[in-house]
């Protein structure tokens, strides 16, 4: 009953994501200017690196050969923390306006987590590279699309997570709900990140018959999550264990 009382918070979520992605599919950097222009002022302060915007080009350093464009606003990112924050908490509002107002206030959220973690994610592409061609045996284990690859998945993936566990602490907060249990709300981010950026690009690759170069991008997504789920997953099921261990009279 709850479920269908939040239909059409759902519809408005996805009309919303649906409406921002075929507007980036047609923008440039001058329509992006409201993304773009803070996430370059934020990956400035923290790579200490500046960026000057170029009409047509996006924001440049030219001393690093590094231009933050339409393709790195993080609009990916946006959309799929809008859907996450909107979808998976406002079943808990108990009243239609509280709904809506969830719904609206998970899309400027949203836009702000976006630019403050693609700014972290351009600094570390900017700084990570250079320092980790000094070590051979990962200069020789990653190829530079790999490195740039598993840098922004962990990057976003850990960002996911925090954001999730945010709207959860908060949803629970107004909803006066007691919280369940921190495992599930490890694995339930992950349907989120690996839907739209391995799930529907796979289907694409089904539809057109495309397997080539599979291991260039899938794999280290699917490894840098695994292994970001293990490292958090596994101390909790240790402590369970350990837990439900019977006391030595």
């Amino acid at each position: 009953m709850k479920n269908k009382k939040c239909t059409g918070c759902y519809a408005l979520s996805l009309l919303l994501v649906l409406g921002l992605k075929l507007y980036s599919d047609r923008a440039g950097p001058g329509d992006l200017f409201w993304i773009l222009r803070p996430t370059a002022w934020w990956t400035g302060i923290l790579s200490r690196a500046a960026f000057e915007y170029e009409p047509g080009a996006g924001y440049v350093n030219h001393s690093l050969r590094f231009i933050i464009a339409p393709e790195c606003a993080g609009l990916k990112f946006l959309m799929i923390a809008f859907l996450m924050l909107s979808c998976s908490f406002v079943h808990r509002m108990d009243s239609r306006k509280k709904r809506l107002c969830w719904t609206l206030l998970s899309l400027p959220s949203s836009c702000l987590a976006a630019i403050f973690v693609n700014g972290i994610r351009i600094s570390l592409s900017i700084i990570l590279p250079p320092f980790l061609s000094e070590k051979p045996g990962i200069a020789a284990t990653l190829t530079s699309g790999q490195l740039h690859t598993a840098i922004g998945t962990a990057v976003y993936f850990l960002s996911l997570l925090a954001l999730y566990q945010a709207g959860d602490h908060i949803s629970r907060k107004i909803a006066q709900k007691k919280k369940e249990s921190s495992i599930q709300n490890m694995f339930l981010p992950i349907l989120w990140y690996l839907g739209p950026v391995l799930g529907l690009p796979f289907l694409s690759r089904i539809a057109y018959r495309d397997y080539k170069n599979f291991s260039g991008y899938e794999l280290p997504v699917l490894a840098v999550c695994g292994t970001i789920l293990l490292l958090f997953t596994l101390p909790m099921l240790c402590k369970k264990l350990l837990l439900k261990q019977p006391t030595a009279k």
